[in-house]
């Protein structure tokens, strides 16, 4: 299984590990390559070494096709790997392979040194109370931090759907209220916790704001590109009038106060709002976002109901193959749960994966009708026909 082998790949996160390839095609290698290595590892801050067993001699080299070394080496070639006989274990080797011949152990071996990128928050707070194990945080409290350049560029990256903005505007406007509750506070002369103090010392205000200015900005475009689904088009209209009721608000306040140029001022913003809310109602919704490895959960979770099936129907007597296939089901499980969760976006609920994830179930491809036996029934020039004697 190159799914399973690949979440096992992904969780090599410190010196080094070894896999054996026997009995690999062209094609699980180029899935494993593509599970495996296309994405960066988020690496602590050492290189590590993955070492793949792709031959061996006399004794073993039946359990090892004759070009295993070139169909692996290839696949690592297309996910943008570069083969280097000078690679070790050392950052500067990131994206690199190297081909070797253990005449020791008689056996061949690819060693592949991961492209990485540093986990989230790691530099920020280093060694810091607070931070979740292994050093990573949670990617909302480095948007927080991080320099506007650098929020535009995460945010383009992985927070694309409007439910994905909405959530992190949220946030960044939770941030702010947290920050004034401090500033009020010191103002009191008040001791603030020792969260609220951390947060006071490592947010800007003025920088929160310029994030609320974007993530709204890139909701409005959303909402303008008509890129919303049928649940983020209801949110949309549903924002949309509560600042229809606000601005009624407003507009008595002024109309009784006898501001007559607010008041022309807030019907201007009014009709925009209800131009901008029959746009939206009239938008056909787009489908929910495909996942990331769709194609391969489609293919794991077949497998998986064909062996349940298969366990519930059988009375407990299976074939040599059948055993052999059932002894596969908990690292195809495994390798479910691997795509799963890197299938999920930064800001993504459970109930909203779990749509996506029943959509893309819906999708799979329908199995393929196994020919009937016999010949076509009609009058098909192709088919044989009787002719009854005279």
């Amino acid at each position: 299984m190159a799914a399973g082998m690949a979440g096992k790949v992904r969780r090599v996160l410190d010196g080094t590990d070894e896999f054996d390839l026997a009995g690999y095609s062209r094609e699980k290698c180029q899935e494993l390559a593509r599970l495996a290595f296309a994405d960066p590892f988020e690496l602590p801050g050492n290189m590590v070494k993955i070492t793949f067993v792709v031959g061996a001699g006399k004794l073993g080299r039946q359990k090892y096709g004759d070009d295993l070394v070139r169909n692996f080496c290839e696949a690592l070639n297309d996910v943008g790997f570069d083969s280097d006989n000078a690679a070790c274990i050392e950052l500067a080797s990131a994206g690199k392979y190297k081909y070797q011949h253990d005449t020791g152990k008689n056996l061949l071996f690819v060693h592949v040194f991961p492209k990485y990128v540093a986990p989230a928050g790691d530099e920020e707070e280093e060694g810091e109370e607070g931070e979740e194990e292994g050093g990573q945080r949670n990617p909302a409290d480095v948007l927080c931090i991080v320099e506007l350049p650098d929020f535009q560029r995460m945010v383009g990256s992985n927070v694309v759907s409007y439910s994905d903005k909405r959530q992190l505007l949220a946030i960044l406007r939770e941030k702010l209220v947290k920050l004034d509750e401090a500033e009020q506070k010191l103002i009191a002369r008040q001791e603030l916790d020792k969260d609220l103090q951390k947060l006071y010392d490592t947010l800007s205000v003025d920088g929160l704001k310029e994030k609320v200015k974007v993530m709204a900005t890139e909701m409005q475009a959303n909402i303008e590109a008509g890129e919303l689904t049928s649940g983020e088009r209801s949110q949309a209209l549903e924002q949309l009038d509560g600042k229809l009721e606000a601005l009624e608000g407003e507009l008595a306040k002024a109309a009784a106060d006898g501001k007559a140029k607010l008041q022309t001022k807030l019907e201007e913003q009014k009709e925009k709002i209800k131009e901008q809310k029959q746009k939206i109602s009239e938008v056909k919704p787009v489908p929910l976002a495909d996942l990331k490895y769709a194609a391969e959960i489609q293919r794991l979770h077949k497998r998986i109901a064909g062996l349940v099936k298969l366990e519930k129907e059988s009375g407990g007597k299976y074939t040599l193959d059948q055993l052999k296939a059932l002894g596969e089901k908990p690292e195809m499980e495994e390798a479910v749960s691997v795509l799963e969760a890197r299938s999920r976006t930064w800001f993504e609920s459970d109930e909203e994966f779990k749509a996506r994830l029943k959509y893309c179930l819906s999708q799979a491809p329908a199995p393929k009708k196994k020919p009937t036996a016999g010949y076509a029934a009609g009058n098909s020039s192709s088919a044989w026909s009787t002719v009854k004697k005279r």
